[in-house]
C-alpha cells in the first residue's frame, strides 16, 4: 500500500484534500486484502500519516539536512572556510561565512521545492492552516511536529560543524537549534513565494557585503546570512 501510494505521490503530488490517496482505490491497485488494510489503518488520515513518514524516511536530504548537491557545495565551502580562518588577524573572517551561505542557500532554495517529501509536507501544512476539517487532523499535526523536530536536530548538528570550521560561536541566549528554526522558517517562506512569483525571488542581486566586492546573491541567501550574523559571533 505504501509503495503504491509513494509512486502516486511522486507522479501527482499529494492533493490538498488527499483525494488521490483513497484507500479503496489503492487497495485495488496494490492488490492487497481489504480487511488487512483496514486493520492496520482504520482511516485515510492514519494511512496518510504513515505515507508522509515513509516519504521523509526515504528522502536522503532529510537525513543529511540538505540535498546531495547542496551538501557537496557546503562541504567544499566549509573546507575553504577552515583554511580562511588561519589567515592573519585583521582579515575579514566573514568572507568565509558569506561564501558558505551564498553558495549553499542559492542552490538549496531551488532544490528543496523538488523534494517529494517536502511538497507533501507543505500540502499537509496548508490543509491544517486552512481551518477546514482535515482527515486525521490531530495525528497529522503531531506527525508534522515530529518531522520538524527531527529536521531541526539534524540541522542544528550541521550548524555546530559549520561553526566549528569557521571559528564561529552562538551568541549568549541562543543555540544552534534556534538558528535551525529561524533559517528553516525563512527558506520555507521563500519557497512559498517562489512558487507564486519565481522572478521576484530568483532575480539575482549584485551586492557588496565585504572586502570580496560585488557578488551575485539570491535574496534567500541574503536573508539567511542576516540571520546567521545576528545569531552568531566570531571566536576571539
Amino acid at each position: 500500500m505504501l509503495e503504491t501510494a509513494v509512486k502516486r505521490v511522486e507522479a501527482e503530488g499529494l492533493l490538498l484534500d488527499y483525494s488521490n490517496i483513497a484507500l479503496e482505490d489503492l487497495i485495488r491497485v496494490a492488490g492487497v486484502p481489504r480487511s488487512t488494510v483496514f486493520r492496520i489503518w482504520p482511516d485515510r488520515g492514519a494511512f496518510v500519516a504513515d505515507l508522509v513518514r515513509a516519504l521523509f524516511d526515504a528522502d536522503p536530504g532529510f537525513d543529511t539536512g540538505f540535498d546531495g548537491e547542496t551538501l557537496q557545495l557546503l562541504q567544499g565551502a566549509i573546507a575553504q572556510g577552515a583554511a580562511d580562518t588561519d589567515q592573519p588577524a585583521g582579515v575579514d573572517r566573514g568572507v568565509a561565512l558569506r561564501r558558505v551561505v551564498r553558495l549553499a542557500v542559492a542552490h538549496n532554495v531551488v532544490a528543496v521545492e523538488h523534494s517529494v517529501a517536502y511538497r507533501a509536507y507543505k500540502t499537509m501544512s496548508a490543509a491544517l492552516a486552512s481551518g477546514d476539517a482535515v482527515p486525521g487532523g490531530h495525528e497529522i499535526r503531531a506527525l508534522l511536529s515530529e518531522i520538524e523536530d527531527r529536521y531541526c536536530e539534524r540541522m542544528a548538528e550541521l550548524y555546530r560543524t559549520l561553526n566549528g570550521a569557521l571559528g564561529v560561536r552562538m551568541r549568549p541566549g541562543v543555540d544552534e537549534r534556534d538558528l535551525a528554526v529561524a533559517i528553516m522558517a525563512t527558506i520555507d517562506g521563500m519557497t512559498d513565494h517562489r512558487r507564486i512569483n519565481p522572478a521576484m525571488i530568483d532575480a539575482p542581486r549584485i551586492v557588496t557585503m565585504g572586502p570580496e566586492g560585488p557578488e551575485e546573491w539570491h535574496v534567500a541567501a541574503l536573508a539567511v546570512y542576516g540571520i546567521y550574523a545576528a545569531f552568531t559571533e566570531f571566536d576571539e
